[in-house]
């Protein structure tokens, strides 16, 4: 398991299909709301607090959830007044219903990418497959970029924009016809360094038409050379 403090309430555990496997479960046992999901919870949040300083205040929890490609479960605590640990087998409910039909999104989403055809576009229109990774500063974007080797040309870009009195970065990937492979490895390597994920594209239309866009088409092969 990997740990990574995002906050002084927050910090994310990235948990792999071996580890579940070691401690008796499976991605299946979270669709059960019984004793031997929430003991594993606990156990994830005592090893946190060993790992990274991340020690809970007696508040409730709450949890978000991301299934990642290549068997990886990312968990998210915060401890938050409008939630408790137990809710946290719902929301394990709900990305383990979603992985089971990732499998057919990606076909589909393929077939979409060769319908329309090969150009660039990057947000504009939104026409093809964009996956949009917010991060705490450009200096954590600038530590992902690095983290990483590309084998092949991936069209990215950065964008900045305020929201709630602070200032937030956006990296934008798009597939641009990259494989299964190719894709799930840059996007599963960034987890350790961004804040949320998602493929939105309301979002991604809202951050070129307000947010400020610092780099562009080639933004994590610049970023890899800063």
């Amino acid at each position: 398991m990997r740990f990574k403090r995002i906050n002084v309430d927050t910090v994310r555990c990235i948990v792999s299909e071996t580890e579940l496997i070691e401690n008796g479960l499976q991605m299946d046992d979270f669709l059960q709301n019984d004793g031997k999901t929430e003991e594993f919870l606990r156990k994830i949040v005592s090893m946190a607090e060993e790992e990274v300083g991340f020690k809970v205040q007696g508040g409730p929890l709450s949890v978000q959830v991301a299934v990642l490609p290549e068997h990886l479960l990312a968990l998210t605590f915060s401890e938050r007044p409008d939630s408790n640990i137990l809710n946290i087998l719902q929301n394990l409910k709900s990305a383990v219903d979603s992985l089971s039909n990732m499998g057919n999104r990606i076909e589909e989403n393929t077939e979409q990418e060769q319908e329309a055809g090969d150009q660039d576009t990057l947000v504009e229109g939104c026409d093809k497959r964009l996956y949009i990774l917010e991060f705490q500063d450009l200096d954590e974007i600038i530590s992902y970029a690095k983290s990483i080797v590309l084998e092949e040309p991936v069209v990215s870009s950065v964008y900045r924009i305020r929201e709630h009195r602070a200032v937030n970065y956006y990296l934008l990937i798009e597939r641009n016809g990259l494989g299964d492979k190719e894709i799930c490895r840059v996007i599963s390597a960034s987890v350790e360094f961004m804040k949320e994920a998602s493929s939105d594209m309301h979002k991604a239309a809202y951050l070129a038409e307000h947010g400020t866009c610092v780099l562009q088409k080639d933004a994590l092969e610049v970023l890899q050379k800063l």
